[in-house]
C-alpha cells in the first residue's frame, strides 16, 4: 500500500461527514455515486448509514483496498478517470468529496467531471462537492499547523503544512502536509491543488446543466467564513422547459 493510501485509510471521520451522511439519507433512491473514493474513508460511513454506493477512482490499488475492506457490502467499485466518467444508471446523490476538483489537472478536466456528475444524477437528485477555498490556497505561505478533529472525540491528528510554490499561469499551489497521529505514526502527503475561482466554478456548473442550491463553509450548514480552508457546494440539475413548452415558444417566435 502506498503512503497516500495508508494515510487515507487512517484519516478519521470528521465533522463535515455528517453533511454527506444527511445528503445520502435524503437521496431519493438511497444510492450514492462517490467520485474519487480513494480507500473509502467516507465510503464506509455512507455504507454504515444504509446507502448503496458506487465508488469510482482511477487508482487500482486504492480501489482494491476499498473492495477488500467492504467485501459483501452493498458496494460497487469502478476504476475510471472521473474526468471521463463512464455511462451508467443515474443515482440520487453524486458526491465529489476530498477536494476532488482541486486535484484535477486543468479547467477542462473539472468541467468534464461536473458534466459527468450531472449526467449520472437523477432529475430530482443532488450533486455535492468539497472544494479547497481559493483564498486559502492563494494566501498559504511559510509553515502553518492545524488539527483534524475526529467526529467521535478521539485524539486529534496534528497537521503541519509547508507551503511550496505557487504557479500563477496554471494557478496551482503546491505544499507538503505532515500528519502526526496519536499512536506516533507520521505520514506525509504532497498537495498539488488548483485554485478554482467562483467565476470558473459558476461557468462550469452552468455548462454542466446544473444550478447552485447552497454554499457552505468548512462545516455545513455554517456559511462561508474568511478563515475557512474548504467550501461545500450543493447543486441540482437545472430546470429545463418541456419539449412542448419549447415548441410553443418556437412557434410564437
Amino acid at each position: 500500500m502506498t503512503q497516500r493510501a495508508e494515510l487515507y485509510r487512517r484519516l478519521p471521520r470528521q465533522e463535515d461527514d455528517a453533511w454527506w451522511l444527511e445528503l445520502a439519507r435524503a437521496s431519493p433512491d438511497g444510492r450514492v455515486l462517490e467520485l474519487g473514493a480513494g480507500t473509502g474513508r467516507l465510503t464506509w460511513a455512507l455504507l454504515a448509514g444504509g446507502a448503496r454506493v458506487v465508488a469510482v477512482d482511477h487508482d487500482a490499488a486504492m480501489l482494491h483496498a476499498l473492495g477488500d475492506a467492504h467485501a459483501g457490502s452493498d458496494l460497487e467499485v469502478v476504476e475510471a478517470d472521473v474526468a471521463a466518467l463512464p455511462d451508467g444508471p443515474r443515482v440520487g446523490l453524486v458526491a465529489l468529496p476530498a477536494s476532488l476538483l482541486n486535484e484535477l489537472p486543468d479547467a477542462a478536466a473539472r468541467r468534464s467531471a461536473l458534466a459527468g456528475a450531472a449526467r449520472r444524477c437523477r432529475p430530482e437528485g443532488r450533486v455535492a462537492l468539497h472544494l479547497l477555498s481559493p483564498w486559502w490556497l492563494v494566501g498559504l505561505s511559510g509553515t502553518s499547523s492545524g488539527r483534524l478533529l475526529p467526529a467521535d472525540g478521539t485524539a486529534p491528528v496534528e497537521v503541519t503544512i509547508e507551503a511550496g510554490s505557487f504557479e500563477p499561469w496554471t494557478a496551482r499551489r503546491r505544499a507538503t502536509l505532515t500528519y502526526a497521529f496519536a499512536d506516533g505514526a507520521v505520514l506525509v502527503d504532497d498537495l498539488d491543488a488548483a485554485v478554482v475561482t467562483p467565476g470558473e466554478l459558476d461557468a462550469a456548473i452552468t455548462a454542466a446543466g446544473l444550478e447552485l442550491v447552497a454554499v457552505y463553509g468548512s462545516i455545513p450548514p455554517a456559511p462561508i467564513g474568511p478563515d475557512d480552508v474548504a467550501w461545500h457546494l450543493l447543486l441540482k440539475p437545472a430546470d429545463r422547459p418541456s419539449s412542448g413548452a419549447s415548441a410553443r415558444r418556437t412557434r410564437r417566435a
